[in-house]
């Protein structure tokens, strides 16, 4: 798993919600996976949402499975958590559905599986 370029599981640009000007002021969009409700990482593989966005108890419950992956979507970059940075994520998303997040800050949650039943939890993150 690694970044994600910005575009569909088709090959055609992602639909997005957010874009930046770039170098050379070219338009540069953000990956919204759980907007798009797909996502292609690095390797080529694709991923597809299952449901809806995801409630605390749904969270809960994805993060019991041992084989669950951790992707986060902030900004421009869309790459796998692992340990340490993992970790401070999830309790930020904790914090969240306490009600005890920084202000502006917003997290959307996905379920995302592959061809082989790979399990992803995918959180977008922004502010």
């Amino acid at each position: 798993m690694g970044t994600k370029e910005p575009r569909s599981a088709n090959g055609r640009a992602t639909r997005v919600s957010q874009a930046d000007v770039g170098p050379d002021d070219q338009v540069v969009y953000w990956p919204r996976p759980v907007h798009d409700r797909e996502w292609v990482d690095a390797e080529g593989t694709s991923w597809r949402m299952r449901g809806g966005d995801l409630d605390q108890k749904q969270f809960r419950r994805l993060l019991k499975r041992p084989d669950v992956h951790v992707v986060r979507a902030y900004g421009l970059d869309v790459t796998e958590l692992r340990d340490g940075e993992r970790e401070a994520l999830l309790a930020r998303v904790e914090e969240y559905f306490r009600g005890q997040a920084p202000p502006y800050s917003e997290f959307e949650l996905g379920d995302f599986r592959d061809t082989t039943h790979r399990v992803v939890l995918m959180v977008q993150e922004s502010c």
